[in-house]
């Protein structure tokens, strides 16, 4: 009797867990995330168990993220994140940063346009406008834009080394017309042509030399 009621006040304990030293003693426990959750004046702050701040965002009386929002690395206070919410949705332009405080990439949203029917990924399904993403020493990684959270219009991608690797158009997250990708050195690597629905025609495929090696249309192979 006495290790259950041993067990019992120890999981209450747990439970129970006091604030970090620094913290308000108001702030919640949220044992999924780890974190302590304090929400005073219309801020939202989560802090980790060690008391280090790990985001920051204004909220309405529904408890919705509403206003600028930050997360932030806990160890050194660098901002990870930052951008505006309304209404619980993204808005505007947010960016997200390395470690060191540079541009990781930068996207558009709009909490006006979304999707009815969407699969979830990383990012909330309303992203709308400019999209760009870094290398970690600041070089442009890939850049394009989005139409209600589907790719549209011209989209690149560079290598490391500043050369370009690929350009097309994507017209609601299918690939259409004509687009090229090219090898590290720059010299072409392969062509495709696609309709304006986005059903493929002809890929092109060329080796490093610049010699023909394959072509694909209508299902068919050749290769060289």
């Amino acid at each position: 009797m006495k290790i259950i009621i041993f067990i019992i006040l120890l999981t209450y304990c747990i439970s129970e867990k006091q604030s970090p030293k620094g913290i308000s003693p108001t702030a919640v426990y949220d044992k999924k995330r780890n974190l302590y959750i304090l929400v005073e004046n219309g801020v939202r702050k989560q802090f980790t168990e060690k008391g280090q701040l790990y985001s920051e965002c204004e909220v309405d009386s529904q408890g919705r993220e509403h206003g600028i929002c930050k997360t932030f690395l806990p160890e050194t206070g660098q901002v990870l994140s930052e951008g505006r919410y309304i209404n619980g949705e993204r808005d505007g332009v947010w960016i997200w940063n390395f470690p060191d405080g540079k541009p990781y990439y930068k996207l558009s949203f709009s909490h006006k346009k979304k999707r009815k029917v969407w699969l979830e990924t990383n990012l909330l399904g309303n992203e709308h406008g400019e999209y760009f993403r870094f290398y970690n020493n600041g070089k442009l990684e890939e850049k394009g834009f989005y139409d209600t959270g589907l790719k549209t219009g011209k989209w690149e991608r560079y290598y490391l080394n500043g050369k370009l690797e690929y350009t097309g158009n994507f017209f609601q997250d299918k690939k259409i017309l004509e687009w090229t990708y090219y090898y590290p050195n720059g010299s072409l690597e392969a062509e495709e042509s696609f309709t304006k629905e986005g059903t493929l025609i002809q890929r092109t495929t060329y080796y490093p030399n610049g010699n023909l090696a394959c072509v694909v249309k209508d299902y068919n192979f050749s290769c060289y």
